[in-house]
């Protein structure tokens, strides 16, 4: 059975003829936003056939409510509705594999498309660049022109040497079916561009910033948006790379995996949808398989604390203790072998 049927609109024959690009917006909160980013996306050219699939994040009710009423006028092809906010790699990935389609677009809820023709303009960029590579937005030139660039009638291209901002970010599916989907490790504080970009860069494969003026705004934030019971956004930050305990951050931790080859980047997901029903709500259950996963990052940051502690960084890049980190990842059968020889492939 297909859990994901139920989220589909009746109407949208975007979605029935079968979009190009699946654009996945997570939500929560933020509800003028939220519709002015639903409504500007219904009003532009389908040139490049699209549909839209919004993840809702545990919002408040009545946005809950204006998004289901937005489903049933058709702006939204696909929604979902999660019981409370699950983090927003889970959100995005939820909408992601919900529609089988060649490109995945990340899409923020704060974001305005001012530009009719955004889409068809993006995929004309694209097909001029590797089709094993990203496209993130950047609103400022200094930053798309600081490595090589590609200036043209489409727009502006620029090398992204870091991770692409999700803001508006376009994943083909030659680049997915290699390294997958968000990562799930990180909780409700997503990281998710930085780590979809620190395993882009371990892949070898080119991440562009094309210059995103012409094409769409920022709405911007109001930090009232965020409830601070729930995240310390400045707080789960810096506990990305340095714990307050002194030890090693999830994503410094991550990327030193990626970057020794222990670590598949093809990540798992942590969450599995068990049901959709037909009022859009999503169940849940975290997924048997994560957690192999799940210890061997807890005995990961373990061996490296302590070895660091030790020897440093010359100890943590040892042959021998390498050795012992990937033996680690291999028995949990997330090692980086397999996908080693996907890429060749």
């Amino acid at each position: 059975m297909d859990v994901f049927a139920a989220a589909a609109a009746p109407t949208g024959p975007v979605c029935n003829t079968g979009p190009v690009s699946n654009v996945v917006i997570p939500v929560f909160n933020r509800p003028t936003a939220t519709c002015v980013t639903i409504e500007a996306l219904n009003h532009t050219t389908r040139d490049v056939p699209f549909c839209i699939t919004v993840v809702d994040n545990g919002s408040e009710p009545e946005l809950r409510r204006r998004l289901l009423d937005l489903h049933r006028e058709g702006l939204i092809h696909n929604l979902f509705l999660l019981p409370r906010n699950m983090g927003i790699s889970c959100a995005c990935n939820l909408g992601w594999r919900a529609v089988d389609a060649p490109f995945y677009i990340k899409f923020d809820n704060d974001m305005h498309i001012t530009a009719p023709d955004w889409l068809d303009r993006l995929f004309r960029l694209y097909a001029r660049v590797e089709p094993r590579s990203t496209l993130g937005p950047s609103f400022s030139p200094e930053e798309v022109r600081r490595q090589p660039h590609l200036r043209c009638e489409d727009g502006e291209l620029g090398i992204c040497v870091s991770n692409l901002c999700g803001q508006c970010l376009m994943v083909p599916r030659a680049v997915s079916d290699i390294l997958g989907y968000w990562s799930e490790d990180y909780g409700l504080y997503g990281a998710e561009d930085g780590d979809y970009g620190l395993r882009m860069r371990c892949a070898g494969f080119p991440q562009y910033y094309y210059y995103a003026a012409p094409l769409m705004e920022h709405q911007g934030t109001n930090p009232r948006d965020y409830d601070l019971r729930l995240l310390d956004k400045g707080r789960e930050h810096s506990r990305l790379f340095v714990e307050e305990d002194g030890g090693v951050g999830l994503f410094s931790l991550n990327g030193y995996l990626y970057n020794i080859c222990a670590r598949s980047w093809r990540t798992p997901l942590r969450y599995r949808v068990l049901d959709v029903t037909r009022s859009h709500e999503v169940i849940l259950g975290e997924d048997p398989a994560y957690a192999p996963v799940a210890r061997a990052l807890r005995l990961s940051r373990e061996l490296v604390n302590k070895e660091y502690a030790r020897s440093g960084n010359k100890g943590v890049i040892g042959d021998a203790f390498v050795r012992k980190i990937k033996r680690l990842w291999e028995d949990c059968g997330q090692g980086c072998s397999t996908i080693l020889q996907e890429g060749r492939a």
